[in-house]
């Protein structure tokens, strides 16, 4: 079964994505990649046809994650998920409603759109 979550990266280098999305699987292999970049553009990245156990570590806990001071992350809905797929993968960007949605589901996970 897959989990997503949406996290925040706070890196000093500008190539870095700020907000990275991901679609991890029962083992927590990555299954999908959405990055978001401050300067607007979006990547995306399926690893459903290529080996994920090949391609990168299992990604952490939750807990593990949020204990590393550039990172807030959380777990989020499928729909959630989903919805932001389409939207990357259909114009490679995200409107600012988005990323305010994003936002406000990590600083406040109960409030904003995400989910187990």
């Amino acid at each position: 079964m897959s989990r997503y979550i949406l996290s925040d990266w706070r890196s000093d280098d500008p190539e870095d994505p700020f907000i990275v999305f991901v679609q991890i699987d029962g083992e927590r292999y990555l299954e999908r990649i959405i990055n978001v970049f401050h300067d607007g553009r979006v990547e995306t990245e399926s690893l459903w046809e290529e080996d994920p156990i090949n391609i990168s570590p299992p990604v952490p806990e939750l807990q593990s994650i949020n204990e590393a001071d550039e990172f807030t992350a959380c777990y989020v809905s499928a729909s959630l998920f989903e919805a932001v797929w389409q939207e990357a993968t259909d114009t490679r960007q995200l409107s600012p409603p988005s990323i305010n949605n994003f936002m406000q589901t990590l600083h406040d996970p109960d409030q904003g759109s995400g989910g187990t």
